[in-house]
């Protein structure tokens, strides 16, 4: 049976709606208000309350190792509570390491939160630091598409923010992690959820030799 992340503002199927602005408020202002699909669905006030008030106390990988990159450990506490939320939401046989999520945005943008590339398979522009294709953002809010709950409603423009963004990006790869189960017949290792995630067939490929170095050396701190 699906529960609320002790996280969240609202019950499951609903979702936290910001209050109109007034002069002198402070905090979250607003209230539930429900989907009318009764899929789970989170917005970015939601994602930035979760991590400004919950990140800051988490301990644990992933390792402060630059890898170096100008701004290598500057994500490290966004890393460390996306992983810990979606592992939450989706517990498993193997949760998702944040080193290996941290070895991934090395390999996506190289830790460059606002970067914007034209996608090579047809999916339009990738943003930000896990690179969320523009047709990866549409599902992940798209209540009649093919997420069965538990949605991420961030636009565009929202996902050149780091917080965000990796919220999204996890939430993408747990995703992604099904679909690769599905053809393999078997639970997906996360490193075969990466090559899904990244388009990859062969794990030979030069960017996964190099995720795979990074994320042994982040495991190895």
């Amino acid at each position: 049976m699906k529960t609320k992340h002790k996280w969240r503002l609202c019950p499951l199927g609903e979702y936290w709606k910001r209050a109109h602005p007034r002069k002198g408020t402070k905090g979250v202002k607003g209230h539930c208000a429900k989907n009318p699909t009764k899929k789970d669905q989170i917005y970015s006030v939601e994602l930035e309350y979760i991590a400004e008030k919950y990140f800051d106390k988490l301990k644990g990988p992933p390792s402060n190792n630059t890898l170096k990159y100008p701004q290598g450990n500057k994500f490290d506490k966004l890393i460390r509570g996306w992983c810990k939320y979606w592992n939450d939401v989706f517990p498993s046989d193997e949760p998702l390491d944040p080193n290996m999520v941290k070895a991934l945005i090395a390999t996506e943008s190289g830790f460059r939160a606002t970067i914007r590339i034209k996608d090579g398979k047809g999916q339009g522009y990738a943003t930000g630091l896990m690179q969320v294709t523009d047709t990866t953002q549409k599902i992940l809010c798209d209540e009649k598409g093919e997420l069965t709950d538990h949605l991420v409603n961030v636009d565009q423009k929202e996902l050149k923010n780091p917080n965000l963004n990796i919220a999204a990006g996890t939430r993408w790869l747990f995703r992604k992690r099904e679909i690769a189960s599905s053809s393999l017949g078997r639970n997906a290792s996360w490193e075969e959820t990466i090559m899904k995630y990244k388009g990859y067939k062969d794990p030979n490929h030069e960017q996964m030799v190099k995720l795979r170095n990074l994320y042994k050396r982040l495991k190895d701190e």
